[in-house]
């Protein structure tokens, strides 16, 4: 189905990534690129390098000894962790996408949530399975939603009520009112910032169930479902998805306890990511609310 006009030309009007990504995006794909170039790169962008540090020592992606320069910790996460981690910071800037019910910081929880998942289930499965590129697929598989809610004007009940009127996947209901679905915006937004063509690929077709199916798309399927699962960025769309679960897991090597155990160590890196960057639970929030309301509730008048 073709993108409609606006949207296509939305997507040309982007601005492009900050100049550490593009040469990030660069190094991802080619082979020649070393660590003291990549180091380099962050070294001349002081904002940049001091988060990566930060990161770096997290629980997330810490390893047993403290990391005290750029040099070691593009040595100890790599080009695609890195890429992950800053470009996981641009997401953040992009705005919120009220038509999915995301706020800025859900949306931001559910991407870092699919990515960390990424890394959780390779822990549990055999990691030459991956593509190095998963963890970035993960990351930017709802981008599009970003995109639609500047230039589509529907309401998410109407999304919704299509969806549950016909039995039908919000992706598919998407499509039904907007003429496209997330998805294949997404897909033309990695394009258009010259991610490698498996990353579009596998955001076009993360909501897909493939004749052929692919290790990388198995990844995002079961990462999306990951981030999900521990109620990171739910959103409209919740859990109205297709997905090949049992399929995805076994030609992974992924057992259902194994995921299980992903789940629960995504919950746990996103938390300690969550209070790295001073950004608030919403689950926590809505608690604390609902209390709130009882109490006062229950007050004498």
């Amino acid at each position: 189905m073709a993108i409609p006009e606006k949207l296509m030309d939305g997507i040309q009007r982007l601005d492009p990534l900050p100049i550490t990504l593009q040469k990030l995006t660069a190094a991802l794909q080619d082979e020649k690129a070393g660590c003291r170039g990549i180091a380099e790169i962050l070294e001349h962008d002081g904002a940049v390098a001091a988060n990566i540090l930060r990161v770096a020592n997290s629980g997330a992606y810490g390893g047993r000894y403290r990391t005290e320069t750029i040099g070691d910790a593009v040595v100890r996460l790599g080009t695609t962790n890195l890429l992950n981690i800053i470009l996981g910071d641009h997401l953040k800037s992009l705005g919120p996408a009220p038509m999915y019910n995301l706020t800025e910081n859900d949306f931001w929880a559910h991407s870092a949530a699919s990515s960390l998942a990424v890394k959780a289930i390779m822990a549990e499965t055999n990691p030459y399975v991956f593509p190095k590129i998963a963890g970035i697929a993960a990351l930017l598989h709802d981008i599009g939603k970003l995109l639609i809610v500047r230039y589509m004007h529907v309401d998410v009940s109407a999304v919704e009520s299509a969806a549950q009127e016909h039995g039908i996947p919000f992706v598919d209901a998407e499509r039904m009112l907007l003429g496209c679905d997330h998805t294949e915006v997404g897909a033309g937004i990695a394009r258009r910032w010259n991610f490698p063509t498996e990353v579009a690929h596998a955001i076009e077709h993360h909501h897909s169930i493939l004749e052929e199916p692919e290790p990388l798309i198995d990844a995002v399927m079961l990462a999306n479902l990951a981030a999900k699962s521990v109620g990171a960025g739910m959103g409209a769309d919740g859990m109205n998805f297709r997905i090949d679960y049992s399929g995805s897991r076994e030609r992974l090597g992924l057992t259902l306890q194994g995921f299980e155990r992903a789940c629960a160590q995504t919950a746990v890196w996103l938390d300690e990511l969550r209070k790295l960057n001073a950004i608030p639970d919403r689950r926590t929030n809505d608690i604390n609310s609902k209390r709130r309301v009882e109490r006062t509730e229950k007050e004498p008048r």
